[in-house]
């Protein structure tokens, strides 16, 4: 087993990446050791290919890196710290700025590769903490939805005249554009306002809630035995393994339930889902 704060050319940032975790990830540690082995990785193989054109490309490499992870040790996810007086101006501003960091730190390497297209299949820790980002993001448009609503309502009941209304729009976000839209196609009088973006909210909240499912399923998941074989969880996928090849109405169940044989895991896999180990079970176990 890799010790993740020894083994890899990033190891000595640990600490570093677990801690700018903490208002953003339900696991910081486990977010470290994945950031420190997945991007010493990419450095290392980086520093292969450009050989003796390198330079100082892993100076700079780790200034990009370390500035990126230091802006996300300033985000906060209301998953972590919990909706009640979410300060979403505060995010929305955190968030923006770590998003541009990490732009600017992708954008810099591209440069160095121009033929660059390499893309893993993330974790679903990482889907997780991505869906939790743009959560937040959903949060913070409903707020700043609810303000405009606020001044739409104002002026509706008399206290604030149009420039005025105009003047708060704009000050609480709405684009130079979209208020010249607004200004000339609708009648303020008969505009009830936006509408809010409270379905899209709870959506998210269920896929981060079935995100979390899956990921302490595969954490506990002890395999499930079977005569003939057994049920596993790796790999981000519920794979079944036989002994022996089924019976032909069993691989066809098989491929109906979305399964395929994986020659390189020797088994019948699918992405792993709660619908997926409730119908491997059914197949293998219940016919």
């Amino acid at each position: 087993m890799p010790d993740f704060k020894k083994d890899f050319t990033l190891s000595e940032y640990w600490e570093r990446i677990s801690r700018a975790h903490y208002n953003v990830s339900f696991w910081p540690e486990k977010r470290a050791d994945s950031y420190v082995k997945d991007f010493s990785e990419e450095l290392d193989q980086d520093l292969i290919e450009l050989g003796e054109n390198a330079g100082n490309y892993k100076k700079k490499y780790v200034e990009r890196f370390l500035s990126w992870i230091d802006a996300k040790g300033r985000c906060i996810s209301s998953m972590i710290t919990g909706p009640a007086r979410f300060p979403t101006r505060k995010a929305e501003k955190a968030n923006n700025s770590e998003h541009n960091r990490y732009e600017e730190f992708r954008h810099w390497r591209e440069k160095y590769f121009k033929a660059v297209n390499r893309q893993r299949t993330l974790s679903p820790e990482e889907d997780l903490e991505i869906l939790c980002k743009n959560l937040d993001k959903a949060i913070i448009l409903n707020g700043n939805l609810k303000e405009w609503n606020k001044s739409i309502r104002s002026f509706k009941a008399g206290k604030i005249d149009e420039k005025q209304l105009s003047v708060e729009l704009s000050e609480k976000g709405i684009t130079d554009y979209y208020l010249k839209f607004m200004c000339q196609s609708i009648d303020y009088s008969y505009w009830k306002g936006f509408g809010t973006n409270s379905v899209q909210i709870k959506k998210l909240r269920e896929r981060a809630e079935a995100l979390k499912s899956r990921i302490e399923t595969k954490a506990t998941w002890e395999d499930i035995e079977f005569e003939g074989g057994r049920i596993a969880v790796e790999d981000d996928r519920v794979k079944i393994f036989h002994d022996e090849k089924p019976e032909k109405e069993i691989i066809q169940e098989l491929k109906r339930n979305g399964f395929r044989w994986s020659r390189y895991w020797n088994c019948w896999a699918r992405k792993h889902t709660g619908m997926a180990i409730q119908a491997a079970k059914r197949i293998v176990i219940n016919q």
